[in-house]
């Protein structure tokens, strides 16, 4: 028994030997559902980008008080703007992996995308606003807490711990995880791996000058 159970557990750490390697590491490729791949990999990147803006308005300008005392309402506003093509894209995802078609079909996809195309640059803007150089601390041109390589490489590492995610969740459920459960795993890590990574830098972001405020 012991080791037939040993042997269950290494053949769920191995996916490449039946071939669904991909499916674990990049779960939004569905290799059996090649519709579902554009809006899968659309919601990840709306996603991304929800997880960068909500990360930006909950810990930016710790040291701001004017900043943090619309902290709660701008992080509302984030994911008010943010709902809206989140869910259509969802839809069109869950139509995509069970064939829809036809009219209504097309119609969600097209408000899908409409509203992303819409809100997306509304999102980036936002943060761009709001890392404006003179703040009224009187910042003395502080450097953009997500400047350099801090984004990419925050996500970078949360794609990584997606992935991560996907194969533990793989290897605990011995290879009957469907690329559903594998997709939602992988997106979830991904957006809490991206806001706790850009906590810290975004906390302590000097947004009121070297020596303190004023």
């Amino acid at each position: 028994m012991k080791l037939m159970s040993a042997d269950r557990w290494q053949a769920a750490a191995r996916p490449w030997e039946d071939n669904r390697f991909r499916d674990i590491i990049w779960p939004a490729s569905f290799r059996n559902a090649p519709r579902a791949r554009v809006p899968a990999h659309a919601l990840a990147v709306l996603v991304v980008i929800t997880a960068v803006c909500e990360a930006f308005q909950g810990f930016y300008a710790a040291d701001n008080p004017d900043y943090a005392q619309d902290r709660a309402d701008n992080v509302l506003l984030v994911a008010g703007l943010s709902a809206v093509p989140l869910l259509l894209m969802c839809g069109v995802l869950i139509g995509a992996l069970q064939s829809w078609r036809g009219v209504p079909y097309w119609m969600l996809a097209f408000a899908a995308w409409t509203t992303s195309v819409l809100v997306t640059p509304v999102l980036l803007l936002a943060i761009g606003l709001m890392a404006e150089p003179e703040s009224p601390c009187g910042a003395n041109n502080p450097e953009h807490p997500l400047s350099g390589i801090v984004v990419p490489f925050c996500v970078v590492m949360a794609l990584a711990a997606g992935s991560l995610a996907g194969w533990i969740a793989w290897v605990l459920l011995h290879r009957r995880a469907r690329p559903v459960a594998l997709y939602a795993v992988w997106l979830a890590t991904v957006a809490v791996t991206i806001v706790l990574t850009l906590a810290l830098p975004l906390h302590t972001a000097q947004t009121c000058g070297p020596y303190g405020m004023g």
